[in-house]
């Protein structure tokens, strides 16, 4: 081989080797971009998960405090500014229907995803949460003097059986199943 040959196969090496260079560093800079983009989308679910786990935890201490007032009065619960003892029977019915504000699906959700956000994936908040629950619901059978509406069950069971299926999917046991 001569030397001109020789120098343009160094030179046409050194040309696919920059290039190849350049397309690492491409590749680099979208994988970097990628793991950044991600980094991104997860502090943002948690900054969200964490603002709505506060709201709720300041809605359910409102509660909490209207219940223990002695002198609780049922005309001071709401839905859209308006106090529930002013609903038409068909407002009501609406609310608690299949796939209204308070009927089972969407109460239980609240319920079980107030829990499930609120713990951050830690079994052992996830347990405390669930007997929080438990213990609210205790408190307002007594507060309704006995036995609730078969609804109010229902909800409850649905929330605590999302729950515990969060429960056992992180390979935690659920002592206490019943309502």
């Amino acid at each position: 081989m001569d030397i001109k040959k020789t120098s343009s196969i160094l030179g046409q090496m050194k040309q696919f080797t920059a290039q190849q260079g350049k397309q690492k560093d491409k590749t680099q800079t979208i994988e970097m971009t990628q793991a950044s983009l991600q980094t991104s989308r997860f502090a943002q679910f948690r900054l969200e998960t964490q603002q709505e786990s506060a709201t709720s935890f300041e809605a359910q201490n409102g509660l909490s405090h209207l219940i223990n007032q002695t002198d609780f009065d049922i005309s001071q619960l709401q839905y859209n500014n308006k106090s529930i003892l002013e609903l038409s029977p068909e407002e009501a019915t609406k609310l608690v229907s299949q796939d209204g504000y308070w009927g089972i699906d969407k109460t239980s959700q609240r319920l079980a995803d107030f829990v499930l956000n609120g713990s951050g994936g830690d079994l052992n908040k996830l347990r405390a949460g669930r007997e929080g629950i438990l213990q609210g619901f205790k408190e307002a059978e007594k507060l309704w003097g006995g036995k609730l509406p078969d609804i109010s069950y229902k909800t409850i069971d649905q929330a605590l059986s999302n729950i515990d299926d969060k429960i056992k999917e992180l390979g935690g046991a659920v002592v206490d199943t019943t309502a």
